[in-house]
């Protein structure tokens, strides 16, 4: 069984390897950000600020908007 300290290599095709993930704020929990798009108003804060998110996606998730992360 997997721990949220393990973390998995890339699987073509999906989210991990996807030049829109971005897991830096989740760590070494297989976990990202999707960032294809803006992010998502979902509320306001105090002074009318809009606040917004990415949708969290695993990492073996996949959707039609995949793109390759290029080689560095």
């Amino acid at each position: 069984m997997a721990t949220l300290d393990e973390t998995y290599d890339p699987i073509e095709g999906s989210c991990s390897a996807c030049r829109f993930y971005d897991p830096t704020a989740f760590g070494k929990a297989n976990y990202g950000h999707c960032r294809r798009y803006p992010p998502i108003e979902v509320e306001r804060q105090t002074g009318g600020l809009p606040r917004g998110i990415w949708p969290v996606v695993g990492y073996d998730d996949s959707c039609g908007e995949y793109r390759p992360r290029p080689l560095t």
